[in-house]
């Protein structure tokens, strides 16, 4: 069968025998037509970063349809009579860019630049879809499946948001204006669409019928967003669309219920998937708390199914999901009619984040009045999800509710007396808990009444609680100044390869080409921890359609390490397990096949024999300090080391101590682990997605046993990276190497996000056990604070002490007189832990902060008192904090705040404060070789430097600072890809400091530039051009290249001084909340690029938001294997995650005396702030337990604190919900 198409105006006919049944459009896309704009990471539609365009006639309405689709997801045979339109189709630099996306650059929307054209994609679908006329509001709801870790969204959401009809946005004076900005394009011609050409008619293929070998299996698709959920098997011969068929696609409104075909889709904004697909996959997989199936359950919803093409009947949704016996084509849903005045239905769902994730708890609740105006209920259809998979009907309240007033406190105490009873969820990680589980079902099923009960029958102060927390439309406010002298620097510019990220042609490491001979990788891993290999047998991955070879550790010639052993890795990091297994999916050899795919399952296939081993798994360092296991505690540090020597306790005195957790959190870079290896004459080339080219290069080396030189290295740009590509992807980038080597063929190893997630190491995991005593009015007499972080199974970049410990003391005076900590790393049998966004820093303030609010909380103090009364004498702090608190109306707000949780007994508000001092240690010996060249023949300039252009800008400033020291326009300036030849010997591009040093060496070459052409310019006078005087200096053997570095001492250490103020709301029913507002005060100095340091600073902040409140890892404990490992279970922030209101202040009039042209860094610091969340949950938290009768307690808060978290603290007891 023939597959006929359109993608950005070319027609395609393929033939399906000619592709693998489960090929997707992305795949398509990219591997045969190389339209690379269309990226990839999750390969389940939840990151949004290979989000297309399709356009198809509707089968019943005839009508053309556009939608955004996952092309992960899409089958390239439920393509056909499509029209595709891909982000390079839209614009780019030979036909001119669409509005989309130079809007998106022009307001700093992009910084790493891989989720950008899903991004441009997703919002162009939209507008084609509403033909231009959207809301603001339908902009926000729209990017629920879109994931960005760079940007904290903000920038992305105010440039989206600037083309809807109700657009309130300030866009750039660039910028077209807005009724003249969306323009929709054919996908065929590649012009303006006037909404009146022909266009094929949709083909019939033989009365959608088609044939099936007997015993063939097969799987009708339209979406196939159900892979998404579940890995189909892979013995499926045949996937059938269903998406022309006109049956399934229509709908009609009878008398007494409303016929839905089976394919009608959920919303508008989800519209890949369908009805029948979600009903389907709660068939197949019962434990699936679908909404859709919860909601039609408790609507008596009836499904019309087919046995044959001729026969059809009609059966109830429970008997249709529990049939096994047949295969039923499900047809369509029959939805009664519920007359108003007669039934009453509610349906609710609880999740992780704002959008796109799946439920903790749903629930529907339908009722049927017998007599509305007493309240009499004559049926009720109680229903919950995500319980146990054999309780859906919560009978006993059913048969309790007829013949009784719903609203009656009589009626209301029985149902909660009665109701724990029978919900009794089942143990199932990762899911929440069963305790929070039961709480939530029941706190469904109370807010409902609240929500649905007369006025009069409800408390005043209850009556929030039947709400569900309602976001409105968010909010950006961004402040700095400019310095108009040293233009281009300090000047708020467009990022240099923004409009380029916008329309997808920048390029990343897995959109390089390579011949067609080709091998793909991927690794294969042990699952014994602790045990010993004893063999490993790959004879039958060996034999599977593509597979080339398989290597383990005894293939390799040189070293079986993939760090290079030096102060941060001072350990040996396998490539490869050669002997006991260190953690779960630690790899242990790496398969090479013709294909991504071949690779994946046939590393599945690899057997391995393990020496039998009753060792006791330690995954989390609780486990190991709950267990008293000494001997894994090492590297101990201590400041000072001399004990405290403390005073009698006074009168007034408090003494208090405290326990603070702070989980391990994935990077979640938006592009995967990549490395392309191919061999050259008698090099390998190296693309690698890599912050350190100089560790990448000296490991490929010592693993083969060449020379260094013989391995060349080329990093254009990184798709985000937070520390997880500095030594992490050398395992990736070793083990292609190593395959490309062996085979002499290009070698191309793109991880998948469950092999990230399972086999690269996170975040340092921290705890820390302190003590304080303060006096009456909260000044610390004693603080001691003993700390501990995992370091997986070995101690290579160890935060302990040289991250954590300098930062501890934050601005506060805490003296070898009043101040003691010890810090200690934790072995576990995890994967080795590494770097991640603010390494240390993040956990050293939060734990000092901690200890502060505390302090604050036992003497009944305001936070801020506290503060105030407790920082270093002569610290900037002391200038900045009383300003801080008048500019954001700290005390009024706090004030507010107290007088709503007083009338409010389900909804409650908080303020949290947090403030930081952020040391930048720059007496590393950090190398940036830098080169600038000037072109003689028109003046323009290319810069190449050791740094790695990861999303913060580096490149961009470093433009800026040439342009500025060279007296040129800033586009006469290029920076070229990083290398190993100009770059060689650079250190990794980390500590937020590489901007500045590498744009300390720019200005050191173009200095030495400007010197060499003096005498040329004084020569030819004032009157000469900057063309001319490079002409001149040419022919007089000037050399126009400067060569130069950064070197130890050029930039002094210094301290980034911050605050954050954060207002959240909460609902202490649910767990959810709203974070209303945030303020942040930073101090940089003199940005050198403000737009680009307003997006580090709010981007870094919505990624400490993840860090503290939903992100989540958990594990197997007898396993050690982690169980949230992908974006199914995985919950980074969402595009309505973030602060409603978010204010950003770069701290003006603050010139850095010691910093490069007076600037300070922004990439990490503000991550730290976000710990003030937890002070905002504390405040609120510690109301409702106020009002649920608790003694006053401190609550332990970590990261994450999830709404489970939330809940289990606020005291709420099921037996006391109540009307009245």
């Amino acid at each position: 069968m023939s597959i006929k198409f359109n993608v950005n105006g070319f027609p395609y006919e393929v033939q399906a025998a000619d592709y693998a049944p489960d090929t997707t459009l992305n795949a398509f896309l990219r591997e045969h037509l190389h339209l690379t704009a269309t990226k990839y990471m999750c390969l389940e539609g939840g990151c949004g970063s290979c989000v297309c365009v399709i356009r198809r006639r509707h089968p019943v309405t005839q009508e053309v349809q556009s939608r955004a689709a996952n092309s992960c997801l899409t089958l390239l045979n439920t393509c056909d009579d499509a029209e595709i339109m891909t982000d390079e189709g839209l614009g780019n630099q030979q036909s001119g860019y669409h509005p989309i996306q130079k809007r998106l650059a022009q307001m700093n929307g992009t910084q790493c630049g891989y989720c950008s054209p899903g991004f441009v994609m997703n919002m162009y679908g939209l507008l084609e879809q509403h033909r231009g006329q959207v809301s603001m509001s339908q902009v926000e709801d729209a990017f629920g499946g879109n994931l960005c870790r760079c940007t904290g969204y903000r920038p992305i959401l105010d440039a989206m948001k600037s083309f809807a009809v109700d657009s309130n946005i300030e866009v750039p004076p660039e910028c077209v204006d807005i009724e003249d900005s969306f323009e929709l394009l054919c996908p065929r011609t590649g012009q303006s669409c006037k909404g009146s050409c022909s266009r094929p008619p949709v083909r019939d293929h033989g009365g959608s019928q088609c044939q099936v070998a007997n015993g063939d299996l097969y799987m009708l698709v339209a979406g196939n967003t159900a892979h998404g959920v579940y890995r189909r098997p892979r013995d499926i011969r045949h996937f059938i669309d269903v998406n022309m068929v006109p049956e399934l696609r229509q709908y009609s409104i009878e008398s007494d219920h409303l016929l839905l075909g089976a394919n009608v889709t959920l919303t508008d904004a989800m519209q890949n998937g369908t009805l029948a697909g979600n009903i389907n996959i709660k068939k197949q997989h019962f434990e699936f708390p679908s909404d859709v199936f919860i909601t039609f359950e408790a609507l008596d919803v009836h499904v019309l199914v087919y046995d044959n093409p001729s026969t059809q009947r009609v059966m109830n949704l429970l008997t249709y999901l529990s049939d096994t016996t047949s295969k039923l084509v499900l047809g369509g849903f029959i939805l009664k009619a519920y007359p108003k005045d007669r039934f009453l239905f509610r349906s609710y769902k609880i999740l992780s984040r704002a959008q796109s994730v799946h439920a903790y708890v749903n629930a529907g609740f339908l009722i049927e009045w017998q007599d509305i105006q007493r309240r009499i209920v004559h049926s009720a259809r109680i229903c919950f999800g995500n319980i146990r998979p054999d309780y859906i009907h919560d009978d006993q309240v059913e048969q309790l509710l007829p013949g009784r007033d719903l609203y009656d406190p009589a009626t209301v105490a029985q149902i909660f007396q009665e109701l724990p009873a029978s919900l009794q969820p089942e143990e199932r990680p990762p899911e929440a808990s069963p305790e929070y589980r039961q709480m939530l079902a029941c706190s469904l099923l109370y807010k409902f009444l609240l929500a649905t009960a007369p006025k009069e029958r409800v408390r005043e102060r209850f009556r929030t609680g039947g709400l569900l927390l309602e976001r409105p439309l968010s909010s950006g406010s961004q402040s700095f100044e400019t310095i108009k002298k040293n233009y281009p620097v300090t000047q708020p510019v467009q990022k240099l390869e923004g409009l380029i990220q916008c329309s997808g042609e920048a390029t990343y490491m897995n959109d390089l080409l390579t011949t067609s001979n080709a091998i793909h990788c991927a690794f294969v891993t042990a699952k014994r921890v602790g045990a010993t290999i004893e063999q490993i047998d790959p004879s039958a991955a060996l034999q599977c359609k593509g597979v080339v070879a398989f290597y383990s550790a005894k293939d390799i010639p040189g070293s079986n390490n993939f760090v290079l052993v030096d102060q941060f890795t001072p350990e040996v990091d396998e490539i490869f397990a050669a002997g006991r297994v260190k953690y779960f999916d630690q790899p242990l050899g790496v398969i090479a096949a013709l294909t991504h795919d071949a690779a994946v399952y046939a590393a599945t296939l690899v057997v391995v024999t393990y020496a039998r081993d009753q060792r006791k798994i330690f995954t989390t360092m609780n486990q190991v300090l709950a267990e008293k296991q000494t001997d894994r505690i090492v590297s101990t540090k201590k400041d000072p080391v001399e004990p405290l020597k403390m005073p009698p306790l006074a009168p007034g005195d408090v003494l208090g101590r405290g326990i603070l957790e702070l989980g391990s959190q994935y990077h979640f870079t938006m592009e995967p682990q990549t490395t392309i290896v191919v061999p050259l004459d008698n090099i390998l080339q190296v693309y690698c997605a890599t912050q350190w080219m100089d560790a990448t290069q000296g490991a490929i080396a010592h693993m083969l046993s060449v020379s260094v030189n013989s391995i060349q290295l080329q990093v254009r740009r990184v798709g985000g990276a937070y520390g997880a590509k500095v030594t992490r992807g050398n395992i990736v980038a070793c083990a292609t190497a190593l395959v490309a080597s062996k085979l002499r063929r290009p070698a191309r190893f793109v991880q998948t996000i469950e092999s990230m997630m399972e086999s690269i190491g996170k975040r340092w995991a921290c705890r820390s056990d302190y003590e304080f005593r303060a006096r009456a009015n909260g000044s610390i007499i004693m603080l001691s604070n003993n700390y501990y972080e995992d370091a997986g199974c070995n101690l290579n970049e160890n935060v302990v002490d040289f991250l954590t410990l300098p930062i501890l003391r934050n601005v506060y005076n805490l003296t070898d007189a009043n101040y003691r900590t010890q810090g200690s790393a934790i072995r576990t049998d995890a994967p080795s832990s590494t770097w991640c966004r603010a390494p240390g820093s993040a956990e050293g303030i939060a734990m000092t902060e901690t200890a502060l609010e505390h302090i604050a909380f036992t003497c009944q103090l305001d936070p801020a008192d506290v503060r105030l009364v407790n920082l270093q004498p002569g610290s900037k702090m002391v200038q900045l904090l009383p300003k801080f608190l008048a500019s954001t109306e700290y005390r009024k707000r706090r004030d507010q705040i107290n007088l709503f949780n007083s009338q409010n007994r389900w909804r409650k508000r908080g303020l949290g404060l947090a403030l930081m001092s952020f040391p930048l240690n720059t007496t590393v010996a950090f190398n940036y070789p830098v080169t600038v060249a000037i072109y003689h023949e028109d003046g323009s300039v290319v810069i190449s430097h050791g740094g790695i252009e990861i999303g913060q800008g580096v490149n961009t400033k470093a433009a800026q600072v040439a342009a500025f020291v060279l007296g040129v326009p800033l586009d006469q300036v290029r920076v070229e890809a990083s290398n190993t030849v100009n770059g060689a010997n650079s250190m990794l591009t980390a500590n937020s400091m590489t901007s500045e040093m590498i744009g300390l060496a720019v200005r050191k070459a173009c200095d030495t530039l400007n010197k060499r052409l003096a005498p040329v310019k004084e020569r030819l006078g004032p009157r000469a051009t900057w063309v001319q005087v490079l002409q001149a200096a040419f022919l007089q053997s000037v050399f126009l290249i400067a060569t130069e570095s950064y070197r130890l001492g050029d930039i002094p250490n210094y301290n980034i001084f911050g605050l954050s103020l954060t207002e959240l709301e909460l609902d202490i029913l649910t767990g959810n909340h709203l974070i209303r507002r945030v303020d942040i005060l930073e101090d940089a100095g003199e940005s050198l690029s403000p737009h680009i340091d307003v997006g580090q600073v709010e981007g870094a902040f919505v990624m400490g938001l993840g860090y503290y409140l939903t992100e989540q890892l958990v594990y197997d404990r007898q396993t050690g294997q982690i169980l949230t490992n992908r974006t199914w279970n995985y919950h980074p922030p969402g595009a309505k995650d973030i602060p409603i209101d978010f204010r950003i202040e770069l701290l003006q009039k603050s010139p850095n005396p010691v910093g490069f042209m007076r600037s300070k860094a922004t990439g990490e610091p503000a991550l730290c702030l976000a710990v003030g969340a937890l002070f905002a949950m504390q405040h609120a938290i510690q109301s409702a337990r106020n009002d649920a009768g608790l003694p006053r307690e401190w609550v332990r808060l970590g990261a994450p604190t999830t709404p489970e978290t939330v809940v289990l603290n606020s005291g709420s007891q099921v037996e006391t919900f109540a009307l009245q």
